[in-house]
């Protein structure tokens, strides 16, 4: 254990530390500060480039314009001119006759093009719990730990529980329940911006409702730093109305809040400044949008319809025809089946019988389109139907029950087989996920056929966990007998092998 004097020593290098950590802050500020003017200045001596930029143009033109009257190139006094003809001869001609013109103009002005617009949501878990954690962190307000960005502006959201705790706002007090805070700004101090709000606040039915009118503000950037805003802001003498009327202890309550959880959205509106010349404002040229990509769409169409097919897969008395070109290009295995001068190369069909109809049939279409939602699809498909097969029959022990895992089992088998790399993973993380004390073990065994080697250390884990319930289970004595090496990787395990080792 350390002595006093040990103790005292660290204590005043520590010091030290802040002491100069201190003064490292206050340069710099200063340094900060002076960078802030240094870059206010350079817009000034933009700003005087540009009028002199205009001046000299327009200097040049009337340069010129004199140049052109000293000439008599032009000018109200040329000689020949009519008038001046008339005047010099003391006698008045009639003027010829002159044949009129038709003017027309057009102008439009687009004042919203500048205006950036941004969204940001907010979920507050545990709700019941926020005043506490507040008062263990001596904090008055929680902040959400991510900022949002729009049109130049940073803004920060809050919620406060205690509607009458006092928030600075620009330097003055204020009272507030849930608010945004204009956390930096990015322009020159006496830039003008203008920003709208609308706050709102999710239901238990998942729809959000506005909270409150929309608002809005315009000040300069200076006055914008470090503002306070929210529908339910009041002066420094008056308490916050609440979210909806609520205090925190009603609204934990309410139907705003759902399993403890509060849910805000915040729309911004932001137009930056854009200078000074209002009829520069003209409205941008549309932009050409490109359409979405549409070859999977399109395959998925020509697979669907039959169209071109060249190869037939049979399996359990159902047709599946298909494009051996496709699928040779997703699959190193289908191409060397289907041009590799297998039996297949020239019969052109393919017999596949450890496989259900269904399930291979978004397998094809996930080739295809190489889209993981037609997984999702067929897994969804295959559970409706057997229930409504269940339900018809009456009967639950006439074959093994359809389920999640076992479907899933069965992608991964099909993609192991065809080696189709990115759905193989896809199975694995689903089957992860998915994993139950009556299933794991078939799942492990599948893994270890499969060569998934994540998926077993998984399944090695929830068997370690949870043996006691496990060792009870049909599955796990079948495990025993049929699949020895297994079971001395189940041991291997619990012994603290680590899942490397396990797998060689």
């Amino acid at each position: 254990m350390a002595t006093a004097a040990e103790v005292q020593a660290e204590l005043a290098q520590v010091q030290s530390s802040i002491q100069q950590a201190t003064q490292r802050e206050s340069q710099l500020i200063q340094a900060v500060q002076e960078a802030k003017e240094r870059q206010r200045l350079r817009r000034e001596v933009d700003a005087a480039k540009s009028a002199l930029f205009f001046k000299e143009v327009g200097n040049t033109n009337l340069s010129g314009l004199r140049a052109n009257i000293d000439a008599d190139r032009s000018g109200p006094h040329l000689v020949g001119h009519a008038a001046d003809n008339n005047l010099q001869r003391g006698r008045v001609h009639e003027l010829p006759l002159q044949t009129g013109t038709r003017s027309q103009a057009h102008s439009e002005m687009n004042c919203k093009q500048a205006v950036s617009t941004g969204t940001f949501e907010w979920k507050i878990t545990g709700m019941s719990w926020i005043k506490e954690t507040l008062l263990q962190s001596s904090a008055t307000c929680a902040f959400a730990n991510t900022d949002v960005m729009v049109g130049g502006l940073f803004f920060s959201c809050f919620y406060c529980p205690r509607s009458d705790a006092a928030i600075d706002s620009a330097g003055e007090d204020c009272h507030i329940t849930l608010g945004a805070r204009v956390s930096s700004t990015d322009g020159e101090p006496d830039d003008m911006a203008v920003f709208r709000y609308r706050f709102y606040i999710m239901r238990q039915d998942g729809k959000y409702v506005q909270w409150g009118h929309e608002g809005q503000v315009c000040q300069n950037l200076a006055e914008m730093e470090d503002l306070v805003f929210g529908p339910d802001k009041t002066s420094d003498d008056e308490a916050a109305s609440g979210i909806f009327g609520l205090q925190h202890d009603e609204l934990c309550h309410s139907e705003w809040v759902d399993k403890d959880t509060l849910s805000v959205k915040i729309e911004l509106e932001v137009r930056p400044y854009t200078g000074q010349f209002v009829e520069d404002l003209v409205p941008a040229k549309p932009a050409i949008e490109v359409p979405a990509t549409t070859i999977s769409s399109s395959f998925l169409s020509f697979f669907e319809a039959e169209r071109c097919t060249d190869i037939t897969f049979k399996l359990k008395g159902t047709l599946i025809k298909a494009h051996s070109q496709v699928l040779a290009a997703r699959s190193e295995v289908f191409e060397r089946q289907f041009f590799g001068g297998l039996q297949e190369s020239v019969s052109k069909e393919v017999l596949i019988e450890d496989v259900e109809p269904k399930v291979f049939k978004g397998f094809l279409k996930f080739l295809y389109t190489d889209e993981l939602e037609h997984m999702q699809s067929t897994i969804k498909e295959c559970l409706e139907s057997s229930i409504s097969s269940s339900d018809s029959t009456g009967s639950t022990a006439s074959a093994p029950a359809i389920t999640k895992v076992s479907l899933l089992q069965d992608l991964l088998a099909i993609s192991h087989k065809y080696q189709v790399l990115r759905l193989l993973t896809w199975c694995q993380q689903q089957l992860c996920s998915h994993i139950t004390e009556h299933e794991v073990c078939s799942v492990l065994c599948q893994a270890h056929l499969c060569e998934a080697h994540h998926l077993q250390a998984v399944c090695l884990d929830y068997i370690q966990s949870h043996m006691s319930k496990i060792a009870s289970t049909k599955e796990f004595a079948r495990l025993t007998t049929e699949w020895p090496e297994l079971m001395l990787k189940i041991s291997l395990h619990a012994a603290g092998v680590s899942a490397e080792a396990t797998m060689a």
